[in-house]
């Protein structure tokens, strides 16, 4: 499984892909797993992931999720917003789900099981 790890910071990335990594060494997942630290590496990224967790924010968060979205019809995109205002457009998208920060580990647990398990793509 290829994951797609964005975040505005190297911290952020990083903590996010730690808790990724736990998660799939806890239930056995080969995964690889690519940081992102700012969004234009994102929309410039040619490889397909099968999943992305979007965390750059805001409209710009939202805009680089709509991206993927448009190139990419099945990867599983996790949006993560400090807000629950890009909620309603990540559904339009597809998303398969929609993180309120501060992120905890639990709910990477919550999106990791709905992207392994087939949830909404």
């Amino acid at each position: 499984m290829r994951i797609a790890v964005c975040g505005n910071s190297t911290a952020d990335a990083e903590c996010l892909r730690g808790w990724i990594d736990q998660y799939c060494i806890l239930y056995g997942i080969r995964a690889s797993l690519r940081c992102f630290h700012r969004p234009e590496e994102l929309s410039g990224a040619e490889e397909r992931f099968d999943a992305a967790f979007v965390g750059f924010g805001g409209q710009t968060g939202f805009l680089q999720a709509r991206l993927l979205r448009e190139r990419d019809s099945v990867c599983k995109i996790v949006l993560m917003d400090d807000t629950q205002e890009f909620a309603v457009q990540g559904i339009r998208i597809h998303c398969t789900d929609f993180i309120v920060r501060p992120v905890e580990f639990k709910h990477i647990v919550r999106s990791m099981g709905l992207i392994t398990r087939g949830g909404v793509s």
